[in-house]
């Protein structure tokens, strides 16, 4: 990937820029972080990395996090395990084995606790509370937990420690439903459930992911599958029921089924109306969105696109 500086910034935070510490692999290796992605996001990026562009001035915040975790590094006792990377083998049906690796931030042997490093905003860090054990972060954290235990080391619990790099201090003092503090945990509490049950889930999940990458790999852009929802972290979908004549929606609903259940109320002259949400890691976010049909037909629209489910 090529690292511009379109806006004349200063040399030692571009130079910055150009270190990349995250490895490059083959398709026989495949990273854990890089498995939390869409298989098209995936296999688009490993396929042109050498034509990408991003400027140094949308890389701020990858740089924060970079310092953040480069200030602590080093700091570990003789109990602790930081910023190593370690690997694993995953059965892949037809494709043989291919490894996982991961390169985790700290592992404590006391406690035999994993912690991972996130450096990002109130809003986030609020969603991924929300989704709790279903979110992304829970998600790497278990993989982890599946490298680790397989390379011998117990882990009891996972860990966030998320650093706020917009907390506000008044916003914290007028609203306790507000972070309190700019450096906070979040625990998933997943005690009791790191066992074979769950180590074979975990693996077989893997596998399905890797051998869908590697099913679509070779195809052409249009004949793989867009990212879900989720993964382009679309906000806003809904389904709003409409009136024939009006231009204004009924009801906006964002759950499509409860869509459908006010729509068979209401009888004919109404129908449903499809609002995709803004998906906003393709449009703010994502390197190779512009190798992507997907954004090259949605990304900058959002809501305005509108699809008639029932007329």
């Amino acid at each position: 990937m090529r690292i511009t500086n379109k806006f004349n910034l200063p040399e030692p935070y571009y130079r910055s820029c150009l270190i990349n510490n995250h490895p490059r692999f083959d398709w026989d290796t495949f990273s854990v972080t890089e498995l939390m992605k869409g298989t098209k996001e995936i296999i688009l990026t490993r396929r042109h990395w050498e034509e990408l562009e991003q400027d140094c001035s949308s890389m701020i915040w990858a740089v924060f996090g970079s310092a953040v975790h480069s200030i602590m590094e080093g700091y570990e006792e003789e109990h602790e395990l930081a910023e190593e990377r370690i690997s694993i083998d995953v059965p892949c049906g037809e494709y043989g084995n291919r490894k996982v690796s991961g390169g985790f931030d700290l592992y404590n042997a006391e406690t035999q606790l994993i912690t991972d490093y996130k450096t990002t905003g109130v809003y986030s860090y609020q969603m991924k509370v929300r989704e709790g054990a279903t979110s992304d972060w829970a998600k790497q954290l278990r993989i982890y937990w599946l490298l680790l235990s397989k390379a011998g080391f117990p882990v009891r619990d996972v860990r966030n420690t998320v650093f706020l790099k917009d907390w506000s201090k008044t916003q914290a003092r007028r609203d306790s439903s507000y972070p309190q503090r700019p450096i906070v945990n979040i625990d998933y509490h997943f005690k009791g459930k790191f066992n074979s049950e769950e180590a074979a889930y975990m693996q077989a999940d893997l596998s399905e992911k890797i051998m869908e990458v590697l099913r679509y790999k070779d195809l052409p852009e249009n004949q793989i599958p867009d990212c879900t929802s989720e993964e382009r972290w679309e906000r806003d979908e809904c389904w709003a029921v409409m009136k024939h004549g009006r231009k204004n929606a009924v009801k906006r609903h964002y759950s499509e089924f409860n869509a459908e259940r006010h729509l068979a109320e209401l009888g004919k002259g109404h129908y449903l109306e499809h609002r995709l949400g803004t998906p906003v890691k393709c449009i703010d976010y994502c390197t190779c969105a512009s190798k992507c049909s997907f954004y090259q037909k949605f990304g900058f629209l959002g809501n305005s696109q509108k699809e008639v489910v029932n007329g």
